[in-house]
């Protein structure tokens, strides 16, 4: 039984500030070394990639030097997790961080450290501290920090420790990784299938282009205006919703990359006259009419197997399925191109923008066959199928690596014997 809960006979609950020292060489000799910030996501990442230009002074004298192994922080900022662990060999940071070494690396193993620092329960006690000192910013010092009690494991098994977690993280890295690479697919997909239609880049310059008001599009395909495909447009609930009641209302947040996501919800009770009226059906597109200039004009569609109805910030389209697709149609509506045209549609207020059903009805878009509009929303499909196996993908890597750190971190599962390559 430890300060810190029960814990392996051969581990120890020491203070920090004896296994560490601060480092406060400076620049003196105004070596032109890479300027690193540090972020809460990134850690370490060099300045001008991360400000994507430069904001540091142009004589580095008073910047601090930081080598291979180093830890440095945001004194600022530290309480939101912006501290890291240097990995290359030598750098400079801003002279208001505060850089800090393991003493004996015989005893404290960097990776283990990195990961202890970054722990919940460590960035909660680090956020505890600076909000106890009572400035204007939260701040901690050097000495707060070297006066935290943490475990310490046999070097073998800090090792061990950080090998797994390094394991999972760089897993959910290179998942993400896939992601980005797959959402860039989809931009790219949609440019040249809304221009092309559902044809291999071969193909594409065998395609008969023509020029409308809405860009180049296939000859075959037609441009009319929303009005046209729509049967009814609606404006949702102006009533007020809770945590608890009768129907699930989505609103604005609930619209997240054209698709519903019901992780926010909230409720209202409403009688049956009012449901039925309201109630969202398959192959509904919601669109958001008002909110910041940035906001309006997002759309999704409604595919969900739940009773819901909708809020008074959207307008529910109703389509006329034997002209036009609903997948299709949410699709075009989304790419980057359409929602720049759908906001100069938008009156703007002082703080709000605001986009009629009226208005919404005029907007143009392409309309070709339907059999072209199924290959095309088949195709994004299946892009949107691979993007959210990846995402789940990642919630699983997130989730193991949390419960691995706090199981690793307290000792209830022991990696004392694994043996492991490199960290």
């Amino acid at each position: 039984q430890t300060e810190l809960g029960l814990l392996p006979k051969e581990w120890k609950v020491v203070r920090l500030g004896d296994l560490i020292i601060q480092s406060t060489k400076k620049n003196t000799s105004n070596k032109e070394y890479m300027v690193y910030t540090i972020s809460n996501k990134f850690g370490f990442i060099t300045s001008d990639e991360f400000f994507n230009k430069r904001v540091y002074s142009k004589k580095l004298v008073t910047y601090k030097i930081v080598k291979k192994y180093d830890f440095a922080y945001n004194p600022y900022r530290i309480n939101v997790g912006s501290v890291g662990l240097f990995t290359e060999n030598i750098g400079l940071v801003s002279p208001a961080y505060i850089v800090f070494k393991i003493k004996e690396k015989e005893r404290l193993f960097p990776h283990f450290l990195f990961r202890l620092i970054k722990s919940p329960f460590y960035m909660s006690e680090i956020k505890r501290f600076s909000m106890s000192r009572g400035s204007v910013r939260r701040s901690l010092s050097f000495k707060d920090l070297s006066n935290f009690k943490i475990p310490l494991p046999p070097l073998q098994e800090q090792k061990a420790i950080a090998f797994v977690l390094s394991t999972i993280q760089t897993a959910k890295e290179k998942t993400e990784q896939v992601i980005q690479a797959t959402k860039e697919l989809k931009k790219s997909l949609m440019k040249h299938l809304f221009t092309y239609g559902p044809v291999s880049l071969k193909d594409a310059e065998k395609v008969k282009l023509k020029e409308t008001e809405i860009g180049k599009i296939p000859e075959g395909w037609d441009v009319v205006r929303l009005g046209d495909v729509v049967e009814k447009t609606q404006y949702g609930l102006s009533k007020r919703a809770d945590k608890k009641g009768k129907y699930p209302i989505l609103r604005m947040n609930n619209m997240v990359n054209g698709n519903i996501n019901i992780s926010d919800l909230k409720y209202i009770d409403l009688d049956d006259e009012d449901f039925t009226k309201f109630k969202l059906n398959k192959g509904d597109i919601l669109f958001n009419r008002t909110n910041s200039l940035e906001l309006v004009g997002k759309t999704s569609i409604f595919n969900l197997e739940l009773d819901c109805v909708f809020a008074s910030y959207l307008i529910r389209l109703k389509l006329n399925f034997n002209k036009i697709l609903p997948e299709f149609l949410n699709y075009y509506m989304n790419i980057e191109n359409t929602q720049i045209n759908l906001k100069k549609l938008a009156s703007r207020g002082v703080s709000q923008s605001n986009i009629s059903a009226t208005k919404l009805k005029t907007f143009k878009i392409p309309l070709p066959p339907l059999q072209i509009q199924k290959k095309i929303a088949s195709i994004l499909s299946a892009v949107d199928e691979k993007i959210e196996k990846e995402e789940n993908k990642k919630k699983a890597l997130e989730e193991l690596f949390k419960s691995m750190l706090y199981n690793l971190m307290s000792a209830k599962i022991r990696v004392k014997d694994l043996k492991i390559i490199s960290v």
